[in-house]
């Protein structure tokens, strides 16, 4: 990102030495201003020294502000931190009473922000956003053309163009009564219901359905076209290929991997450790080519447990309540405690 601001004690110290500059306003036609507002105040740029002081950098920056916007009672533009640049208050834009619009901040065309709304430093609103009364956006952060954000939304992070987001952390509006981690990557038209909780480095594809109470862990990955059924649960590290279907209470172990086009019926059990509680990896299903003469590559009844370490081949028919205890290398249906070929 382009530097706005001195960082370090060192820097703002360096900064500092700069010789003072009075701040260039410029204001656009047709502009209101409404009484006790702030404009091309210093914002607060700052570092913490060895021995706990505030180190607060000058402000040498301008304000820009278009034609045609209107500014509310009580609100505070403040000038940007380094020469020659400006905070920017874009054309036909709408500051409603309160709002804090920090240094470095742009603000694109049309755009609403609503009473007691808080932009930090270097905020880049797009054109035509609605930002809700009472939010609040970290410092840096981008909201796109034509985003959307709620009453009260704290936003930590980048929101893409047209998304409304909501909540505290902001989340976009469909994932509202879930818990999702920020660094969630999803696909197009993702499908998910609530009480869900998305941990750190999890990804799904497109066309992918993640219906409630499910539970994905830490650098889950899911393909393209799968089906994930309430109460799902995933330990982490798994590699889910594309077209897969997981039923409802299927318990995904650490370090399993399921190739594409493999059916599970509910209440999967996989293991990820041995008989002596050593974690020897995730059971691998599916392994080997398909030859798509079958729906499945492999089919997974209701109620199967799968040792850890282990392999199932493609072809390979699993009925329910049956125990695999040993790798599956050759295709054929298989029942029993132990597992074995009919």
């Amino acid at each position: 990102m382009k530097r706005t601001k001195p960082r370090s004690v060192e820097q703002i110290e360096e900064f500092n030495r700069r010789p003072p500059r009075t701040v260039r306003i410029v204001v656009g036609e047709n502009v209101k201003i409404h009484p006790s507002t702030s404009i091309g105040e210093a914002g607060f740029t700052w570092a913490r020294s060895d021995d706990g002081c505030f180190v607060i950098a000058h402000n040498l920056g301008d304000v820009v502000i278009g034609d045609n916007v209107r500014i509310g009672e009580h609100c505070t533009v403040r000038r940007a931190t380094l020469p020659n640049v400006a905070t920017v208050i874009g054309s036909g834009s709408v500051l409603v009473s309160y709002v804090n619009v920090g240094h470095n901040c742009r603000i694109g065309k049309n755009s609403w922000l609503g009473p007691h709304v808080c932009l930090n430093g270097s905020v880049e609103i797009g054109n035509g956003c609605w930002i809700a009364g009472h939010a609040i956006i970290h410092q840096q952060v981008k909201i796109g053309n034509g985003a959307v954000v709620g009453l009260g939304a704290v936003v930590l992070n980048d929101v893409p163009a047209d998304e409304t987001v909501a909540g505290v952390p902001a989340v976009p509006i469909k994932f509202l009564g879930n818990y999702i981690h920020p660094s969630f990557k999803h696909g197009k038209n993702l499908k998910i219901g609530k009480y869900n909780y998305i941990h750190e480095g999890v990804t799904v594809g497109d066309d992918v359905t993640i219906r409630s109470y499910v539970e994905l862990r830490k650098d889950t990955v899911i393909g393209d076209r799968c089906y994930v059924d309430s109460g799902v649960k995933s330990s982490g590290k798994c590699e889910i290929g594309d077209n897969v279907t997981l039923r409802y209470d299927s318990i995904i172990a650490m370090g399993v991997k399921i190739e594409d086009g493999v059916f599970i019926s509910p209440q999967l059990m996989t293991e990820n450790l041995n008989h002596r509680g050593e974690a020897i990896g995730g059971v691998h299903i599916g392994t080997g080519a398909w030859n798509h003469e079958t729906k499945y590559r492999v089919f997974i009844g209701t109620n199967v447990t799968l040792a850890a370490g282990i392999e199932i081949c493609s072809g390979t028919i699993i009925g329910s309540k049956t125990n695999v205890r040993k790798s599956i290398l050759e295709p054929g249906t298989f029942v029993g405690n132990p597992a074995r070929r009919l």
